[in-house]
């Protein structure tokens, strides 16, 4: 049960912190950022659980956790760069 409400908070903290990171640059980024690094930390703490000890909370899973809501909050931004240079484009043939 440790796993998953750290997982959570992991997840919230440094998704909150991407998302005013990357508020800057675009207004979706600001929610799609927490979201996308909860989702990220709560695939941590699946695999953690999957291949690790599940009655354990070690630092082996708090740090895959943290990878992985990184690697979220990077998919948001990414998306967030690809959404803003993605401007509304000129018909072909006008």
């Amino acid at each position: 049960m440790t796993n998953w409400i750290a997982a959570v908070v992991i997840g919230v903290v440094i998704g909150g912190i991407a998302g005013v990171i990357l508020g800057r640059q675009s207004a979706s980024a600001r929610w799609m950022a927490p979201t996308l690094s909860v989702v990220g930390a709560l695939i941590g703490a699946a695999l953690g659980a999957a291949f690790g000890t599940a009655s354990m909370y070690g630092w082996k899973k708090a740090v895959l956790q943290i990878v992985l809501a990184l690697v979220g909050a990077g998919v948001a931004a990414m998306l967030s760069r690809r959404a803003a240079t993605s401007g509304p484009t000129k018909p072909v043939g006008s």
